[in-house]
């Protein structure tokens, strides 16, 4: 199912952006045969694709070997990190101390956080949660016993909290009474993302339209996570999946079908079909 809640233009989209997780993967987290047929449609038909993901770049980039280095576009670790055409152009720390004290104050609690440095996954130990974790993102993590004292000189990029979705709202409220130049954001059901809070994924939207002289309304935002908003917002079009969450499906101008039902090709085949030639 498509619907859209106003008529917009879509003879001339020249970008399209889509979350990962809930958006192209399935619930299995499967990249179909469909939906990357139309990533490669977009791509052949001269637009840019950019992967905006709270993962990592080599996380994304694992997903899409078939595209070549001037082809990866990505978003990654919600903003902080912006690749464009294969290279790094934005990158922003978290502070060292802060991330430690977030890190002290979660683990006294016995919830499970764990870190992003240099593009490295982070634990303090291995666990069932993060084995699991570890398995979905595809990288082999460094084990480094006292994460806050090892934050102390290693500066993430980002921080993950993983906790039951019921306790997940009480905790960013806590944390973000606690702690200030930081963003806690829901990000599925079970994680909670900390970055700085001068980037988001619609910030990382702007970037690369000013980098490659697009027009931001020229572009087409898919998610299903709070952590795609501002995206959403940012963008031209933005589509919510049915299985998003009842804000971003608030917040988004169309609704396409869910991850499990190939939504993202369906609305990328609608969008083909009434671009300028």
């Amino acid at each position: 199912m498509i619907s859209m809640k106003e008529k917009r233009d879509l003879k001339d989209v020249r970008a399209v952006f889509t979350d990962i997780d809930g958006t192209l993967l399935d619930s299995e987290e499967r990249l179909s045969g469909e939906n990357l047929k139309a990533i490669q449609e977009v791509v052949n038909r001269g637009i840019l694709m950019v992967f905006a993901s709270g993962r990592s770049t080599r996380s994304i980039r694992n997903l899409f070997t078939g595209l070549d280095e001037r082809n990866f576009n990505a978003i990654a670790f919600n903003g902080s990190e912006v690749t464009l055409r294969g290279e790094v152009v934005s990158r922003t720390m978290l502070d060292s101390a802060t991330a430690s004290q977030i890190v002290r104050t979660v683990s006294e609690i016995n919830i499970h956080i764990h870190a992003y440095v240099d593009g490295e996954l982070v634990f303090s130990r291995m666990t069932p949660t993060a084995e699991k974790y570890a398995i979905h993102t595809g990288l082999e993590p460094i084990i480094a016993g006292d994460l806050a004292g090892y934050l102390q000189e290693h500066p993430p990029i980002k921080l993950v909290v993983l906790s039951e979705s019921d306790y997940l709202p009480s905790l960013k409220e806590k944390l973000t009474g606690q702690f200030t130049g930081v963003s806690f954001t829901r990000s599925g059901g079970i994680y909670l993302d900390i970055t700085c809070s001068n980037v988001d994924k619609g910030r990382g939207l702007i970037e690369i339209c000013k980098r490659e002289g697009i027009a931001p309304e020229n572009t087409v935002a898919f998610g299903d996570s709070d952590n795609d908003i501002e995206m959403l917002k940012a963008a031209g079009l933005s589509v919510a999946m049915s299985n998003g969450s009842e804000e971003v499906r608030r917040v988004a101008t169309a609704t396409t079908a869910s991850n499990d039902e190939n939504g993202f090709s369906k609305m990328i085949r609608k969008l083909l079909r009434n671009l300028t030639p």
